[in-house]
């Protein structure tokens, strides 16, 4: 196999043309320090104990345990989720603290564990991820703190998922809160439970192939593949998997460079946050493997870039109007750091994204809409769908380009290869 991913990081050729960010902040470099923004959304999420409301916690209320349809279970779900007027107090609702939340806030803060105050406080977040692993039959894996029904799939909160384990494992990996037994605890169960032999399942009775979880699992197996923990047959089988996963999602890519959610037809829509979580974990699961998956990649990019952003405001899905939710302007970030990082755009753009999407996070102090009547406060308060992703495109912004640019105009800018 061809290894690694070529290195040829020199942005060229302009996307189009010039944005600059709207809003508050004005221009990237108004944004401020981006680690002061990181500490003042930590302290803001940890003085409320990183518990809040969750876009998916409509079903955990009284309610929840009536609606015992699926069209029942998914229009309170969406109802709770979408309601411009917070219904879960009279819903019975309460705050919750996942251990999602927890994972993905402890990977952000390790990156910069280098400083005490920040090694703290990535272990004692590591430590409450490690401590909500599962035990018994689903052994070594995450679950969610709710009831979830999508279009697709119904899953309670007593079975794990891939999406809740890939961040609450990378969390704890990341700050050393697993033991050796823990780890292998993990491997078996990521293999037992979330592979079918050709793909990583979203849960352990999914036969759905949703290519976002598909590859968090092979980046996840790759990753456990190399710990030094699991013994030779195990590590092997975890790799092998993870060749697998990845073939069949760089299979799953269309000829436009997108990816759909998933495998199915009521399964082709095309969004910002899953394509960030694709590109992210395509490129994490080749490196460790070896494989060159650098095409794919760039033409993933090319299209994330041109029909997933209007200037530099995120849109929720392709080509459609720009939708604002908190966890989709995360990922914009967190992708237009990488995406500078790699030399697929100008490092000013990741600066721009971050200046036009920050007005609306409670815990920066910079928040001019979100308690306005046309916006759910709420779903902009939840530590798992916004605090922790948006701790984690800061840390990350900073390790990537720990310099600001130069004030000037902003475009993406990908290489010659992704246009």
């Amino acid at each position: 196999m061809p290894t690694g991913i070529p290195t040829d990081h020199s942005p060229r050729d302009r996307f189009g043309p010039d944005h600059r960010a709207p809003g508050r902040l004005g221009s990237p470099n108004e944004a401020t320090d981006v680690l002061a923004l990181a500490d003042r959304l930590f302290r803001w999420a940890d003085a409320r104990d990183w518990a809040g409301p969750d876009p998916y916690d409509g079903l955990t209320g009284p309610l929840g345990r009536l609606a015992v349809h699926r069209v029942l279970r998914q229009a309170l779900l969406q109802t709770v989720k979408r309601s411009r007027i917070d219904l879960r107090p009279a819903l019975g609702i309460h705050p919750l603290r996942t251990a999602t939340a927890a994972g993905t806030a402890a990977g952000a803060c390790a990156r910069l564990s280098s400083s005490p105050v920040w090694r703290e406080r990535a272990l004692r977040l590591g430590r409450s991820a490690a401590a909500e692993q599962l035990s018994g039959r689903h052994a070594g894996l995450w679950r969610y703190e709710f009831d979830v029904q999508t279009r697709w799939a119904y899953y309670p909160a007593s079975v794990p998922n891939l999406v809740a384990t890939t961040f609450c494992a990378d969390g704890c990996l990341d700050t050393g809160t697993l033991d050796d037994e823990a780890v292998r605890c993990l491997a078996h169960g990521l293999l037992e439970h979330l592979y079918n032999g050709e793909f990583f399942t979203y849960t352990p009775a999914s036969d759905v192939l949703v290519h976002n979880a598909n590859l968090m699992g092979a980046a996840l197996a790759a990753r456990l593949a190399r710990t030094g923990t699991p013994p030779a047959d195990l590590a092997n089988r975890l790799t092998d998997a993870a060749y697998g996963a990845v073939e069949v999602s760089l299979l799953g890519q269309r000829p436009d460079g997108s990816w759909p959610y998933g495998r199915g037809p009521r399964l082709g829509w095309v969004d910002g946050f899953h394509t960030g979580y694709v590109l992210l974990r395509l490129e994490q699961a080749g490196t460790l493997l070896g494989v060159d998956v650098r095409r794919s990649l760039e033409r993933g990019v090319a299209y994330y870039l041109r029909h997933l952003f209007d200037g530099p405001l995120p849109r929720y899905f392709a080509d459609g109007r720009s939708r604002r939710d908190p966890n989709n302007d995360a990922t914009a970030v967190r992708m237009a750091a990488w995406a500078a990082e790699h030399g697929f755009a100008a490092a000013d753009f990741a600066y721009a994204v971050l200046a036009a999407v920050v007005d609306r996070y409670p815990g920066l102090n910079t928040d001019t809409r979100a308690g306005g009547s046309h916006e759910n406060r709420a779903l902009w308060e939840s530590p798992r769908w916004s605090t922790a992703p948006l701790l984690d495109a800061l840390t990350a912004l900073h390790t990537a380009l720990p310099r600001r640019p130069q004030p000037a105009a902003v475009a993406v800018q990908p290489t010659a290869a992704a246009s």
